[in-house]
């Protein structure tokens, strides 16, 4: 059983690669499964309409207010 699972998500890995849509399982504090979870979990959370980064995103820039109209928030 998972400690957590996040499910309906739009997930973002910070490889640049295209989002995809599905869950993510938690166990130990560690990601053990993504995009189709069928286990349970202890925890469930629906982030539907929401987007899930796993991993540390860096959205550092000198003008904060850019995040609001720079999608890939670029230099």
């Amino acid at each position: 059983m998972l400690d957590l699972v996040i499910k309906n998500a739009q997930i973002i890995d910070g490889t640049g690669s295209e989002p995809t849509h599905g869950a993510i399982g938690i166990e130990g504090g560690r990601i053990r499964a993504l995009g189709r979870v069928d286990d349970r979990a202890r925890t469930v959370i629906d982030a539907n309409g929401r987007v899930v980064s796993p991993g540390f995103v860096d959205v550092h820039t000198h003008y904060d207010a850019q995040v609001f109209w720079d999608p890939k928030v670029s230099p």
